[in-house]
């Protein structure tokens, strides 16, 4: 199957701004407006024996290998909530799709940039669909309750991004969650490369210090000291501090079942979940052992657009590479 050709879609099932990730990731560890767009939904030529596939499960050719879907996968989308600049909904600051695989018994994650743009489910006044229109990904939140129907519609635009894939579940935590998630992880230090102290005085550029309370929210969220002061850039910061993070929980997670249970319920009152307590806990436990694989980025290009805010649009080759390993396998 060439690249002008796209997956057919399976039915879709379906914080902060970096910290639910957080959540998660200490827990385990483009577009081309019309016809691109037009030709995504498109349905696969199946390729092989009839024999060899099975129901709901085509193969696919794709740069000259044949692939067919993962079944032993688990995909959470993993959402950070801000409702300070956003809509009534808010907007979803930081999106992340954590991916564990049972069979290679290792967990992946794809960074997903806020200002992607793609088809994102737009409702009228009463709250009902009234079309979809190409936008930043960020935005799918708003349109929504603010709730399980904004997580449903940025699930929905995260599956459109992604070819059609559907996503298992969505994890969303707000903003203010973020202090309870750091003091449990007993703080994360970090040397600022920016200058915070307008809004904490201990907070100066060129200073190192373990983040405290609130003070792991203004790092995480402000971008206006940044050199550039654009998302991307923000964005690196956030690894820098995940990956910290991750080091400090993931030892407590790895070897206290009943971790992952306190962390969930002190970070409850900040989270919108379509995943239950249990289930999460025992996805967890389940995956203590396996492989963290570096995180994937999709390349692309970042844009201003007439309206003044920035758009990033996704290049369709990194796209395509991001969700055949993610969630393909090779057919042998």
């Amino acid at each position: 199957m060439s690249l002008s050709r796209r997956i057919k879609r399976r039915g879709v099932k379906f914080k902060a701004a970096c910290v639910l990730l957080l959540v998660l990731v200490a827990v385990f560890g483009l577009y081309r407006a019309g016809r691109w767009l037009e030709q995504r939904y498109a349905n696969p030529e199946p390729q092989g024996d009839h024999q060899e596939r099975k129901a709901n499960e085509p193969v696919v050719s794709y740069n000259g290998m044949q692939y067919r879907l993962k079944k032993n996968i688990t995909s959470i989308l993993l959402m950070g909530i801000d409702h300070v600049n956003g809509t009534n909904g808010g907007q979803a600051d930081f999106l992340q799709l954590l991916v564990i695989d049972d069979a290679s018994q290792n967990v992946k994650r794809l960074v997903i940039d806020r200002d992607t743009m793609t088809p994102i489910t737009v409702l009228g006044v009463l709250g009902n669909r009234s079309g979809v229109r190409t936008a930043q990904i960020s935005l799918s939140h708003g349109f929504g309750d603010g709730k399980e129907q904004s997580c449903a519609l940025t699930t929905e635009a995260v599956s459109n991004l992604l070819l059609g894939i559907p996503v298992d579940y969505y994890l969303a935590m707000n903003l203010d969650g973020i202090a309870t998630l750091n003091d449990m992880a007993g703080g994360v230090s970090v040397t600022l490369e920016a200058d915070y102290s307008a809004l904490d005085p201990a907070m100066t550029k060129g200073t190192t210090l373990t983040l405290r309370g609130d003070q792991a929210e203004v790092f995480l969220r402000n971008r206006r000291n940044l050199r550039t002061g654009t998302n991307e850039e923000r964005m690196v910061l956030q690894e820098q501090y995940i990956a910290k993070l991750f080091q400090q929980l993931d030892k407590s997670l790895r070897s206290e079942q009943e971790f992952s249970a306190k962390l969930f319920d002190s970070l409850d009152p900040y989270l919108t979940t379509d995943i239950s307590r249990g289930r999460l806990i025992n996805i967890v436990w389940a995956a203590r052992d396996y492989e963290r694989m570096d995180p994937l980025h999709i390349a692309g290009e970042h844009k201003v657009g007439n309206d003044g805010f920035m758009q990033f649009y996704a290049d369709e080759a990194s796209l395509y590479e991001a969700v055949f390993d993610l969630f393909y396998e090779t057919v042998k």
